[in-house]
């Protein structure tokens, strides 16, 4: 969608008012599965906060819970400070966009979006005026009379954004809604949602399970784990500080090299270095590091090995075998790197600064 396709109104027309949203230990049991246990997080008005994790880490029960689709077992969900745990979903105020995109096939994009706004029996011509606005909005204003078959899989789920946004949501919830989509309309569709939420101010949770979606679109990333939060923090603190050795290897590409504690510090592939955060209670622990901190430099009498390489552009990512048989990712400016293929015999270090430590 260009700078031009679609219209920008006036002033928002979905929400006056973003909202603030807190679970407080949120708890839910599915038999024998524990998907939430004691989650406490806290979203910001206004804010894009990313929910990530692996399946089954308990993202989209988080989210079904704030739109009212699941009942904890324990725990309260809050908007603005008001309890709403047992409000029922069509009072939450809240506006859902699914991976499915969930139209109805019979009635065109106008009347897809203009649904929820019948159900509340508003005027014909006041909801498929403030349809046509809402598929103006997201660059679909000349396909309002299209069917969804007639429409590309982003282009419904652009229909299905604007449906959600139609009933003026306090908050938007989106689960998952681009893995269904080729690269390149994925690539495009998240950065219209995200320039949307930015314009429209609205609150938004955006459950994935995609890292490079996640830290590309959000203000904040929510990083779960077995039901529980592992770290919060915007993407760059994300990528940078991570709080766990779990998102540390979550977040990005990371390699193990072995170590060995010496109080606070860690010895690792000859140098001494400050251990970041925790230190565990054994000895024997590996420095968890990312491709960008590994320096690798030719030399004739190194003691490591360039086994492969892998072109990304202006960079160049190595794999790199020590001494020990542990192999470690490096990037490198491709201009540097066209001089070490494979074989080239190499020395690795790292930079003289704290890293980030877990038990062997």
């Amino acid at each position: 969608m260009t700078a031009t396709s679609a219209r920008t109104p006036q002033k928002p027309v979905v929400t006056d008012q973003a909202a603030a949203v807190e679970f407080r230990r949120l708890r839910r049991e599915f038999g024998p599965t524990v998907a939430l246990d004691g989650l406490d997080l806290d979203v910001r008005p206004g804010e894009l906060l990313a929910l990530l994790g692996p399946s089954g880490c308990g993202k989209t029960t988080a989210l079904r819970m704030l739109a009212g689709f699941e009942q904890p077992d324990a725990g309260q969900v809050l908007v603005d400070g008001e309890d709403v745990t047992r409000v029922p979903a069509h009072r939450r105020d809240a506006g859902m966009v699914f991976q499915s995109y969930s139209l109805f096939p019979h009635l065109d994009a106008v009347d897809n979006v203009a649904f929820g706004l019948r159900m509340r029996r508003v005027g014909a011509a006041e909801r498929r005026s403030l349809a046509a606005e809402l598929l103006d909005l997201v660059g679909l204003g000349d396909k309002g009379d299209r069917f969804p078959h007639q429409l590309s899989g982003g282009q419904q789920q652009r229909v299905a954004l604007a449906r959600a946004l139609a009933l003026r949501p306090r908050v938007l919830l989106l689960d998952e809604p681009l893995s269904a989509l080729d690269a390149k309309v994925r690539l495009t569709l998240r950065e219209e949602i995200r320039r949307l939420q930015q314009e429209l101010g609205i609150t938004t949770l955006f459950v994935t399970h995609d890292q490079e979606e996640a830290l590309s679109m959000a203000d904040r990333v929510a990083v779960m784990r077995a039901g529980r939060l592992e770290q919060c923090a915007p993407p760059a603190e994300l990528y940078g500080r991570p709080a766990t050795a779990f998102v540390a290897e979550f977040v990005g590409t990371m390699s193990r090299i072995p170590g060995q504690l010496h109080g606070t510090t860690v010895e690792v592939l000859g140098q001494r270095l400050p251990v970041d955060g925790a230190v565990p209670a054994t000895p024997e622990v590996d420095v968890l590091v990312r491709p960008e901190a590994v320096h690798v430099t030719a030399d004739e009498h190194g003691s490591a090995r360039v086994v492969a390489t892998a072109f990304l552009g202006a960079a160049t990512r190595l794999s790199v075998r020590l001494a020990n048989g542990v192999e470690v990712k490096a990037d490198l400016p491709t201009h540097e790197a066209a001089v070490l293929g494979a074989g080239a015999a190499v020395r690795v270090s790292l930079p003289d600064r704290p890293v980030l430590v877990a038990e062997r």
